[in-house]
């Protein structure tokens, strides 16, 4: 079965390398088909990561819903529209099957074969040699996408009086057989989770396959699982951390590359140690990782901050949707996101286009507010956009400027000090 290791949606560069390396020792250590994905695009820095380690890097995923193509029985055998009658028959009979599905020379699906379809010529001791697409055929009543979600389309399915869904691609090319018990079977994936453990910042789709375990260093807010699950959590700076001491807790050393990208996920969540989540661990963690990957940890986050930052290269709309984490508390729905800019200035220049797409970001989501926090890791400061509810704004702790940003002095981190004060906020 397969096994995705998985960040939390607009993933930061602590997500994606968790992610990397979590997998990297999942496979080590005897567990097979495992694959590292980014849920949504893959962050500028997190690429600059991969290619300074000359790494492939992880595939980008938009979800992972279980699609109509995850269910395709490849034992189900197709026939061809110019196969004889009597041989495609006999294929029938040798498959076990009620029906096969025909495609024409194109590979276009054309119908089913079905013995009851064909009593007339039986009846009628018609010429069998003839080709099998030119008899008559069971026009199939539920044809399938192979980009369907099961979720869309299981009900229609199990009620339909056919066991044989026909699968076909956008180009209507006929791509396997559905067999309706596939519909009662388990998902054919499962996820592991990091840096997260809330469902609603989870890639799209997790609530559709079972989640075997999670290494997070945030609150837990899980949901119940059906079995037991291993679950890895710890108050430290970056969930890298967390993965370099099981790598470790394993007797395992990663490689060069790989703690490389452990350092970069580290230094990157701590701020280079400079946020008031870092940890002794941390530091301990990337003290080794340093002699294994023959690189600094400010070495890295000089390469991470060398990177153009979201404000000058994306749009306002991507800038404020590349991290931001979704919330649910008291009964307000809220975002969070946070951007890191090594001069607050260039925030400045650019402050009225994210306070529209922070606007238009909290009317589209039907959310209560929503934040944009712009932290200097150099200069250790933090500024905050702030669009919705009055009443939580006024009650935050950070006196307003002219502009109407609100000012961090000293707050570098969204989970350990706006988060806090936000929900202290609400109640």
């Amino acid at each position: 079965m397969k096994t995705f290791v998985c960040g939390h949606r607009n993933p930061d560069v602590d997500s994606v390398m968790s992610a990397y390396a979590l997998a990297d020792l999942r496979r080590r250590t005897g567990m097979s088909d495992v694959e590292a994905i980014c849920a949504g695009r893959l962050p500028p820095r997190a690429k600059w990561v991969f290619e300074h380690f000359h790494l492939k890097g992880v595939r980008p995923k938009r979800d992972v819903y279980v699609r109509v193509r995850d269910l395709v029985d490849t034992s189900v055998p197709m026939i061809d529209a110019g196969l004889s009658l009597v041989d495609a028959l006999k294929a029938l009979e040798k498959s076990g099957e009620s029906s096969l599905p025909v495609k024409d020379s194109a590979g276009k699906f054309v119908g089913m074969l079905s013995p009851a379809k064909l009593l007339s010529l039986f009846i009628e001791k018609a010429d069998l040699s003839i080709p099998v697409g030119k008899a008559p055929l069971h026009q199939c009543s539920q044809v399938l996408s192979e980009n369907d979600r099961v979720h869309d389309i299981r009900s229609a399915a199990v009620r339909n009086a056919h066991n044989h869904f026909p699968v076909v691609d956008d180009k209507g090319v006929l791509v396997g057989t559905v067999l309706k018990r596939a519909f009662a079977e388990p998902p054919p994936a499962r996820m592991i989770l990091v840096d997260h453990n809330e469902t609603e910042q989870g890639i799209p789709g997790l609530e559709e396959i079972p989640v075997v375990e999670v290494v997070d260093h945030h609150r837990i807010s899980f949901a119940a699982t059906k079995d037991p699950i291993k679950y890895t959590a710890d108050v430290v700076g970056s969930t890298c951390t967390l993965v370099a001491r099981m790598f470790r807790g394993a007797g395992e050393r990663p490689t060069k590359e790989v703690a490389g990208v452990l350092i970069a996920g580290i230094v990157s969540d701590t701020l280079l140690f400079q946020s008031p989540t870092t940890t002794d661990d941390d530091r301990a963690m990337c003290a080794w990782l340093e002699k294994l990957c023959g690189e600094s940890a400010a070495s890295i986050m000089e390469g991470l901050m060398s990177v153009a930052s979201p404000l000058t290269s994306m749009s306002a709309d991507e800038a404020v949707a590349a991290d931001a984490k979704l919330y649910s508390e008291g009964g307000r729905k809220f975002i969070l996101a946070q951007i890191e800019e090594s001069h607050l200035a260039v925030f400045h220049r650019h402050m009225a286009e994210l306070a529209a797409a922070l606007e238009k970001t909290k009317k589209e989501n039907g959310l209560d507010f929503a934040a944009l926090m712009v932290t200097d890791p150099v200069r250790g400061n933090s500024e905050l956009l702030f669009k919705g509810d009055e009443a939580v704004r006024r009650a935050l702790p950070y006196r307003r400027a002219e502009s109407g940003v609100l000012l961090m002095p000293g707050v570098l981190s969204r989970k350990k000090q706006l988060l806090p004060e936000v929900l202290a906020a609400l109640a």
